[in-house]
C-alpha cells in the first residue's frame, strides 16, 4: 500500500489529507495553525494523521505542501537584508518603478510607491554592460565585483541580487558576476535575473529577483527543517511545494526560487475546485476559498483558470506565472469594529487561530464573522468535528458592545456583521466577472475553505447567482488539490519580433532550448522522460502597446509548420483582445511577438474518482439534530433541519432552511434554495 499526504497551512487551520493510491480513499485531519514557526503544526498534523491512519513511514510515496510562508514574509516585509549590483546608471531602477499609479487617476496625488526591497545604500554598480541584441558593450571586472562582495560581507549582508541590463538576451555578464562572488563570499546567497526571470521589463525582472533573493534564506531554512523532521521519522518520500501557477515542484528547486510559491495554497484549491466543478458539469465557474483570514476568488472558463504572468503580492509587483486570483480581507475570523464609533466594519484585520475568534474560548474579546454565525443559529457547536467546541455566550459577549453603538439587538447586529461581510466578498466577485465583462449569473460558485460553504447560499442569492457547488471535503479542497495536480516548469524567453519581420529560423531554436531545458530539470526532479508534456506560448501585443497577451502556440518540437502556428496564435491574439477589451486592430496594425515560452509536465498518476453509492431523494437517514436559524436578514426564526454530510447518498436531495454538517465545513442552504448530492459526493445547491 502506498499513500501520499498533502498539507495546507492556512492562517487558522492547518489541513492535512492522506490518500490511498490504490483505493482512492482519503483521511482529514485539521490541526491549529501554529504562526510563529508553521513547520511545528506541519510535523504534529503528519504524527497525527498517519496515527490514525495506521500508516507506516515506508508507505507514504509523496508529501505534498501548499505554503504561506513566502507570501507572508512579503506582506510583513520580514526577510532578509540584502545587496543588489545593477548595470551603472541603474542604481534607482526600484525607486523609478512604472509611471503607471493604481486606482483612479486622481490617486496619484496621494500614492506613496511601496518601500524599496533594497535600501538605496547596499546598491552597488557594475561597468559591465549589454547592449539591447544581447552584445558585450563593456566587459566585467573582477576586481570590482570581488571588492562588492567584501563589502556586503563586512556589511553582514547574507544574500545578493544581480540584475543587470539586457540579461535576457544574454546572460553571460551574471553568470560572470555570480561566480566572482562566489570566490570570495562563498556562504552567500545569490540569485540572477536571467535565472529568475529571463524577460525584459527592467524594474519588474529586479523587483522579482530581488524579492525572490530575500526569501530564499527563510524558505531554505524552512524546508529543510520540514525535511530533516520527516526524515527522523523515517518519511524519505519526494517532498514537492506548490507553485502559484497550479504545478508542483521539488522543495530544493522552491528554496532557489521561493518567488514562484508566493500564492501556493490558493493556488492548489483552484485546481481542486475546477476538478469537482467539472465532474459536476460546471465548467465557467467562480470559486469561492473562504478561510478564517481571507477570501481568494477566481474566474475559470472552459475548465481553465486564468492565468497572469505577472501580479502583486500585498504591495509588490511580482512577475511570475500565477493563477489570477484576487483576495479579500473578509474570513471567518475577521474582527468587527467601529469606525468612528458609528460606521460598522468587518476585517481585515483577523483573529487568526490565537486567540482566535470570542466564541473560541481562547482569550478572545472581539466579536468576528464566526461569532455572528453561532449567534444566528448558523453553526450549531464546533468545528473540525467537534474538536473545537463553541462558546455562544462567549459570542454574544463579545458581540454586545457592536450592538450597543448600532442601537440594535445583538441578533440584528449579527446579521448586519454578516452582511457587510458578504458585501466584501461580493466586491471582490464582481471584479472577477463584471469588472471583465462577465455575468456571475452565468456561472456556477464553487464553494469551499472552512467558512465558504457556511455563505455560498448567501452570496449566491445576493449576486443573482443559480447553481452553488460544494465539494465532497470543502475545509480541506487545498489540501486536496495538491494531490490533483503535476509537477510543472515555466521557462519564458523575450525575443521582440514584428509578423512581418519573424526570424523563424531563430525562433524555433530558442523554442528547442526551452524544451531541453525544461526535460533536463524535470527529469533531476525524478520524473520519466515518458511523462514530460510540453505546451508552447508567445506573449503577443500590437506593436505600440506596453503589454501583452499570452496565446498558445502550437507548432512541432522542433519548430516544425512554426510559420502556420505563429499565423494562428495571432489570430488567437486579435479574438482574445477583442473579448478582453471589446475592440482588435486586426487588419489596422500589425502584432508583435515578445516573449517565447515552454510550460513542461511532469505527469503525476491521479487518484482514482469513486462514485458514491446511490439512494433515494429521502435524506432522512442522514437527519441528525434539528435546530432554529434566523433567515430572510434575521427577520425570521426558522426551524432548521440539521443533516450528516457523510451519511448521504448520491441522490439525496434536502431544502432549505436546512444545514450540512461535516468534519471540515458547515454548509448552510438559504430558504428557497436545494441541495442534492451527485454521483461524485458534490453537493450541487440551486434554487428550488
Amino acid at each position: 500500500m502506498a499513500w501520499r499526504l498533502a498539507i495546507d497551512i492556512g492562517g487558522t487551520f492547518t489541513d492535512l489529507v492522506a490518500l490511498d493510491e490504490a483505493s482512492g480513499s482519503i483521511h482529514l485531519l485539521k490541526v491549529r495553525t501554529t504562526p510563529a514557526d508553521p513547520s511545528v503544526g506541519f510535523i504534529e498534523g503528519v504524527d497525527e494523521i498517519r496515527a490514525a491512519a495506521k500508516i507506516s513511514p515506508a508507505e507514504i510515496g509523496g508529501v505534498f505542501h501548499g505554503t504561506t510562508v513566502a507570501t507572508n514574509a512579503i506582506l510583513e516585509r520580514k526577510y532578509d537584508v540584502l545587496g543588489l549590483i545593477v548595470t551603472g546608471g541603474y542604481r534607482e531602477v526600484l525607486e523609478c518603478a512604472r509611471q503607471t499609479v493604481p486606482g483612479e487617476f486622481g490617486d496619484i496625488t496621494t500614492w506613496i510607491k511601496p518601500p524599496r526591497v533594497v535600501p538605496l545604500e547596499l546598491v552597488r554598480e557594475t561597468g559591465a554592460r549589454m547592449d539591447v541584441a544581447g552584445r558585450e558593450v563593456r566587459p566585467v571586472e573582477p576586481d570590482q565585483i570581488r571588492e562588492f562582495a567584501r563589502e556586503f560581507k563586512r556589511l553582514g549582508v547574507h544574500a545578493i541580487a544581480v540584475s543587470l541590463l539586457h540579461a535576457y538576451r544574454d546572460p553571460s555578464h551574471e553568470e560572470h558576476v555570480r561566480d566572482l562572488i562566489a570566490e570570495v563570499y562563498p556562504e552567500c546567497r545569490i540569485s540572477i535575473s536571467s535565472e529568475i526571470l529571463r524577460e525584459y521589463r527592467e524594474y519588474e525582472r529586479t523587483n522579482t529577483t530581488c524579492l525572490n533573493t530575500a526569501l530564499m534564506p527563510l524558505l531554505s531554512t524552512y524546508h529543510e527543517r520540514i525535511e530533516t523532521a520527516l526524515q527522523a521519522r523515517g518519511i524519505n518520500a519526494p517532498f514537492r511545494i506548490m507553485r502559484s501557477s497550479g504545478g508542483l515542484a521539488q522543495a530544493q528547486e522552491i528554496s532557489e526560487l521561493p518567488i514562484a510559491a508566493a500564492l501556493s495554497g490558493p493556488a492548489a484549491g483552484v485546481v481542486a475546485a475546477t476538478h469537482y466543478a467539472q465532474l459536476a458539469g460546471s465548467a465557467n465557474v467562480i470559486t469561492l476559498d473562504m478561510g478564517g483570514t481571507s477570501t481568494d476568488i477566481c474566474l475559470v472558463e472552459e475548465g481553465t483558470p486564468r492565468m497572469l504572468t505577472e501580479g502583486k503580492v500585498g504591495i509588490y509587483d511580482v512577475k511570475t506565472p500565477m493563477i489570477d486570483l484576487h483576495t479579500v480581507g473578509a474570513g471567518g475570523g475577521s474582527i468587527v469594529w467601529m469606525a468612528g464609533g458609528r460606521s460598522l466594519r468587518v476585517g481585515p484585520q483577523s483573529a487568526g487561530s490565537t486567540p482566535g475568534p470570542a466564541c473560541y474560548g481562547r482569550g478572545g474579546t472581539e466579536a468576528t464573522v464566526t461569532d455572528a454565525n453561532i449567534i444566528l443559529g448558523r453553526i450549531v457547536q464546533g468545528l473540525a468535528g467537534g474538536a473545537l467546541m463553541l462558546d455562544r455566550d462567549q459570542a454574544v459577549r463579545a458581540m454586545e458592545p457592536i450592538a450597543a453603538a448600532l442601537g440594535l439587538s445583538v441578533t440584528a447586529a449579527a446579521e448586519g456583521v454578516l452582511r457587510v461581510a458578504m458585501e466584501n466578498v461580493a466586491a471582490g466577485i464582481r471584479t472577477v466577472s463584471v469588472k471583465r465583462g462577465r455575468d456571475p449569473r452565468e456561472y456556477s460558485l464553487v464553494a469551499f475553505g472552512g467558512a465558504g460553504p457556511l455563505h455560498a447560499c448567501y452570496l449566491a442569492e445576493w449576486l443573482g447567482m443559480h447553481k452553488v457547488i460544494v465539494p465532497p471535503n470543502p475545509g480541506v479542497a487545498s489540501a486536496h488539490g495538491l494531490l490533483l495536480t503535476d509537477v510543472r516548469v515555466d521557462l519564458v524567453h523575450t525575443d521582440v519580433q514584428r509578423e512581418d519581420q519573424l526570424d523563424l529560423d531563430r525562433i524555433g531554436r530558442e523554442l528547442s532550448d526551452l524544451a531541453l531545458r525544461i526535460r533536463e530539470r524535470l527529469t533531476r526532479g525524478g520524473i520519466a522522460l515518458d511523462q514530460v508534456r510540453l505546451m508552447q506560448f508567445a506573449d503577443l501585443r500590437y506593436a505600440g502597446q506596453g503589454y501583452e497577451l499570452r496565446v498558445p502556440l502550437v507548432a512541432g518540437e522542433r519548430g516544425e509548420n512554426l510559420a502556420g502556428a505563429i499565423a494562428k496564435a495571432i489570430a488567437t491574439f486579435h479574438a482574445n483582445h477583442r473579448d478582453l477589451y471589446g475592440y482588435s486592430y486586426e487588419g489596422k496594425e500589425v502584432a508583435e511577438l515578445v516573449n517565447i515560452g515552454v510550460t513542461g509536465l511532469g505527469l503525476i498518476k491521479r487518484p482514482p474518482v469513486s462514485k458514491l453509492r446511490a439512494g433515494g431523494p429521502d435524506a432522512g437517514a442522514a437527519l441528525k439534530a434539528t435546530s432554529r436559524i434566523h433567515v430572510n436578514q434575521g427577520r425570521e426564526i426558522a426551524d432548521c433541519p440539521i443533516y450528516a454530510r457523510e451519511l448521504m447518498l448520491a441522490g439525496n436531495t434536502v431544502g432549505g432552511p436546512s444545514i450540512v454538517e461535516q468534519y471540515d465545513s458547515t454548509t448552510v442552504i438559504e430558504p428557497g434554495w436545494q441541495g442534492t448530492i451527485d454521483s461524485f459526493g458534490n453537493l450541487v445547491i440551486s434554487r428550488s
